[in-house]
């Protein structure tokens, strides 16, 4: 599998949309667990004054979303099964919309990708402070058939121990962190045993056995061997 990158004009805002899709794989036998896809565009997280705030300009957290699961379904539509599940960011506003949920539903519905191929992946700062509302989004997420992950690469606050790593997909981990990093390790072998798949984000190909010992079983942007 090689890293694509699609740039789509999206019909509805007629703008250009980049969009790369980074393979998922096994770090020793290279087999596939799907793609990340990385965004050209963040949600601006930031509060609205004025006439912008009264526009139709400015997209609440899960209509973006939405938006976004709909050009990356367009871009995606023609690859086989070994890219999916797809890991798409997502802001954690989205977790404070009623929306979100029945609003990705929605967009995904009039795609040819199913939500079982789709991974909403959500910064672990958004999970840090264990909020039970937080959790409840994350449920409805995953009743309408959403996977859900958790981008580990800055920080690793998230208490998977609780009733949120029952309804989590995969988190991922800077590789560069691991060695120097007992606790990370520890997150690591836990959420594995817990049946969570643990990505390592920049892994070298000659560490494989060593992740593997500690229950990452997949890497992405993988390095070649020097």
């Amino acid at each position: 599998m090689r890293e694509l990158l699609q740039t789509k004009v999206v019909a509805h805002s007629g703008q250009k949309v980049h969009l790369r899709f980074t393979p998922v794989m096994h770090v020793l036998d290279g087999g596939s667990y799907g793609t990340v896809c990385e965004l050209s565009r963040q949600y601006e997280e930031k509060a609205s004054f004025g006439p912008a705030a009264m526009s139709g300009g400015v997209s609440g957290p899960a209509k973006w979303l939405a938006d976004r699961l709909l050009e990356v379904a367009s871009a995606a539509h023609t690859f086989d099964n070994r890219m999916r599940p797809i890991i798409v960011p997502a802001p954690a506003a989205a977790l404070n919309d009623d929306n979100t949920a029945i609003g990705c539903d929605a967009a995904v519905r009039r795609t040819t990708l199913c939500q079982q191929e789709i991974s909403l992946e959500f910064q672990d700062s958004a999970f840090a402070d264990g909020r039970k509302d937080n959790l409840h989004s994350v449920a409805s997420l995953r009743k309408r058939g959403f996977r859900v992950s958790i981008d580990m690469r800055k920080s690793w606050h998230t208490p998977l121990r609780d009733g949120l790593g029952l309804l989590i997909d995969s988190i991922r981990v800077d590789a560069r962190e691991l060695e120097a990093n007992e606790q990370l390790m520890d997150i690591c072998e836990s959420a594995s045993a817990a049946g969570i798949l643990v990505i390592a984000d920049k892994a070298n190909w000659r560490d494989g056995a060593f992740l593997d010992s500690l229950g990452i079983k997949a890497g992405v942007g993988m390095r070649a061997d020097c």
